[in-house]
């Protein structure tokens, strides 16, 4: 997910409605991603991956950070110049590292499969699949997993 589709946190222990801590109305789901945007799925090898992670300072005005799955982690150093930020040895995928030739399937919504925010590299995505609506993809998640107690905080090394 782009930092900049989303518009708002989840706060585990407050309530707006009367829901229980965890639970989440749809109300506070659209405060977060309010956009409509479809998914996409699609196809990258492991060096694409790589290069969509780079992409992250690469031709930005800002960093723009990617919100990344559970069993998805990685480290980036701040000191190394942009292109060379993350170590392509860190990425792990639920639990195995990277493989730069091996091809992952890939969520992200259509703002991001097109290109934008700078994120080029995922043009070159393959097989691409057209999904539901990120906000009612998230609804069901929550409908499904309610209460969601809120994930770790480490998928997103930062180093220096």
């Amino acid at each position: 997910m782009n930092p900049g589709g989303i518009r708002d946190d989840f706060l585990f222990a407050e309530t707006s409605g009367g829901e229980a801590p965890g639970e989440a109305t749809f109300s506070e789901a659209f405060s977060v991603q309010p956009f409509g945007n479809s998914l996409v799925v699609m196809s990258l090898t492991g060096t694409q991956i790589h290069t969509l992670l780079e992409q992250q300072w690469v031709g930005q005005t800002s960093p723009r950070i990617l919100q990344v799955s559970n069993g998805f982690t990685y480290t980036w150093d701040a000191s190394q110049p942009d292109g060379s930020k993350v170590d392509p040895l860190s990425i792990i995928i639920d639990g195995a590292p990277l493989s730069l030739v091996t091809t992952y399937r890939v969520t992200v919504n259509d703002f991001l499969a097109s290109g934008g925010d700078n994120f080029s590299v995922l043009l070159d995505g393959t097989d691409r699949l057209g999904g539901e609506i990120d906000l009612d993809a998230l609804v069901t998640y929550f409908g499904l997993n309610s209460p969601v107690v809120p994930g770790p905080q480490d998928r997103i090394t930062r180093l220096n």
